[in-house]
């Protein structure tokens, strides 16, 4: 009995230490399954976030291409209008018939989605294309229009234009219309200028676009909660990225949205994991470890980087600076102290603007900086001394982030070597020119006979006296017009001329410098008067000249000297051809260099200055335009040069 009693006594004792282990063999496993499913579900909620930051910055990236689409569609269209307006308004309202409906012809071929211009003066519709079909609309008065007239008269006291649709037109269907009132020069009101766009082939083309995407989109008047112009309304009440559209006389906004939402992975695999292999976790802590090293490890790499890459920025002479996009600086090298003045410690957080001279932003603001490319500025040291310096910009990104590389360089010490050069040359070419003068003047009186009748070797003395004088003072005129280009002293009298008229004239004024060798001057630009400029004349034929010079200068005796023009859609290109040899490859480089020839030896066979093509430069710069070379198909030099047109000018 008594055994039995110590038997159950220590089967009772074993039973109550088996309850007391149980926790303990179940505290590794729990504590396992409980960091791995933190684990595993930390490690999902991440995938899932990435996956959809990736999709959110493809909808961004997509919503920008098709708001570029949509303002490049209706823009093009709306400009051409404009256009229409400015050349009504340069002709003081003044057109005639078969004049206007020459135009009207050309902005509906150009216009993609245009369906009808109409000009209404005193809002009387008097002028519509294209007629047929459009016959009901012809001699509409605004006025009459009780559901619209208020509107128009709007736009009319507010200037402005204005996109609106769907109308309801008069002549049948649905379409837009962008009304444009139009105030002549001297203020007085002339009329409508209304183009009715029809968008059904724009509607199509978008959605065509939407569907390449995969996704949804809808337009719809800015602070409007009607039904959308186009595509599905309901985006815009949903969690839809939403831009605005800048289209000419309309205020519309764009909302896209993928056709399928980012979703997540089935968590509950993870969890299942996790909790049936608590092994996992183990894995797992391997893995976060070696994560760590590795992140560690990326961190000392990224410090060295840093020290290395500050280290090549301050042994750099020039100022480097960094700066967010709106011009924030965060870092600068130490080339900073010696050309400004300031601690880099001075500089961070604080303005870009604080380096440039008063008023040089808004001269930055307005430039166009390409990547690499170089623009010269007045920047301010902090002792308040204004200096020259030339700056250029590049885009990078940093840490996910888009930043800006300033490169500026102090060039006050070129630019006073520059100036000494320039005030030297002006000094010397001015007094040079008055005794100079009287010199060309006393030896064309003596070759003229004012002295008496001269034998033949006096008469070739002098002759050759009087053309070397005369190639002295066009050296003399190309030193000062130089010397104009460079301080901008030199005035241009911008005027609006057809570019085949100028080139026609060109031609026959340098007809005479061609006969000496029977080179004969073409000009092919057939049925293209209507390519107007706006140039200076005068100017335009000093480059033609000395375009025609060089080339008939370089031709063989009985060649032909080409010019022609080509158009493009918002420039044109003139081009003069020669058949001489061309410009030799090593050569290229410096045509348009101040005092630059091929030969420059004193043996060489054609005289020139060397100035003449720097001159062409900066003249054809002035007017808007830019110049250059290429080798001809046949060996020849072809030089060329291109002119903004002024139809794209009236636009701007």
């Amino acid at each position: 009995m008594f055994s039995r009693l110590v038997t159950m006594e220590q089967s009772s004792a074993l039973k109550h230490q088996s309850d007391w282990l149980l926790p303990w063999q179940w505290v590794v496993p729990l504590f396992c399954l409980i960091c791995a499913a933190i684990m595993t579900e930390y490690q999902a909620r991440q995938l899932v976030e990435q996956r959809q930051n990736q999709q959110l910055q493809q909808l961004v990236g997509i919503s920008g291409q098709l708001r570029s689409f949509v303002e490049a569609e209706l823009n093009t269209s709306l400009y051409m209008s404009l256009g229409l307006a400015s050349h009504i308004r340069a002709s003081d309202g003044k057109l005639s018939d078969r004049e206007m409906l020459f135009l009207l012809q050309n902005l509906l071929e150009q216009g993609k989605h245009i369906r009808n211009i109409g000009l209404a003066p005193d809002n009387v519709l008097s002028l519509i294309y294209p007629l047929q079909g459009n016959e009901r609309a012809l001699g509409l008065n605004y006025k009459n229009l009780p559901q619209q007239w208020p509107d128009i008269k709007q736009l009319i006291e507010t200037k402005q234009a204005k996109l609106v649709g769907p109308v309801a037109l008069i002549q049948g269907g649905d379409g837009y219309v962008y009304r444009l009132p139009l105030f002549l020069n001297d203020g007085r009101y002339w009329g409508i200028v209304s183009t009715v766009l029809d968008l059904t082939a724009f509607n199509q083309m978008l959605l065509q676009q939407a569907n390449s995407y995969q996704v949804q989109l809808g337009i719809r008047e800015k602070g409007q909660h009607s039904r959308a112009l186009f595509g599905y309304s309901h985006l815009f009440s949903h969690d839809a990225l939403i831009l605005d559209l800048n289209i000419k006389g309309a205020d519309w906004q764009i909302a896209v949205k993928f056709l399928d939402e980012a979703t997540g992975w089935n968590l509950w695999h993870w969890r299942l994991l996790g909790a049936s292999l608590s092994v996992v976790f183990c894995l797992m802590l391997a893995w976060l470890l070696y994560s760590y090293r590795r992140s560690a490890l990326f961190a000392d790499a990224l410090q060295d980087n840093e020290i290395y890459s500050r280290r090549i920025m301050n042994s750099v002479l020039d100022v480097i600076v960094t700066t967010d996009l709106d011009g924030t600086i965060d870092r600068v090298n130490s080339a900073v102290s010696s050309v400004f003045g300031y601690l880099p410690v001075q500089l961070t957080g604080q303005s870009f603007t604080l380096l440039l001279a008063p008023g040089q932003a808004q001269v930055l603001a307005a430039q166009t900086l390409s990547e690499g490319s170089a623009v010269e500025l007045k920047g301010i040291r902090q002792n308040g001394e204004i200096f020259a310096l030339d700056l250029s910009r590049n885009r990078t990104e940093h840490q996910g982030k888009a930043r800006y590389v300033w490169l500026i360089r102090d060039i006050s010490e070129r630019k006073k070597i520059e100036q000494l050069k320039n005030d030297f040359v002006s000094t010397v070419s001015h007094e040079l020119r008055t005794p100079l003068t009287a010199i060309t003047g006393a030896l064309g009186l003596a070759v003229g006979g004012a002295l008496g009748p001269l034998n033949d070797k006096q008469q070739h003395m002098l002759t050759l006296a009087q053309q070397n004088s005369q190639r002295l003072g066009k050296l003399i005129n190309d030193l000062l017009d130089i010397e104009k280009l460079a301080v901008n002293k030199m005035q241009f009298k911008l005027r609006l001329w057809p570019l085949a008229e100028l080139l026609r004239q060109a031609i026959e004024l340098n007809q005479p410098v061609a006969l000496p060798r029977q080179v004969k001057l073409e000009l092919h630009c057939a049925e293209q008067d209507d390519l107007w400029v706006e140039v200076d004349e005068v100017r335009l034929q000093q480059v033609m000249a000395n375009l025609l010079a060089n080339a008939i200068r370089y031709s063989p005796v009985g060649a032909v000297v080409v010019v022609s023009m080509e158009p493009s859609a918002k420039t044109v290109r003139v081009s003069v051809t020669d058949q001489g040899d061309g410009v030799a490859a090593d050569f290229e480089s410096r045509l348009f260099e101040k005092f630059s020839q091929a030969d420059s030896s004193d043996r060489r066979q054609v005289a020139g200055t060397g100035l003449g093509l720097a001159i062409c430069k900066d003249l054809v710069r002035a007017m808007g335009g830019s110049i250059g070379y290429h080798r001809s198909a046949a060996g020849g030099a072809c030089f060329y040069f291109t002119l903004p047109l002024a139809t794209e000018l009236s636009l701007e």
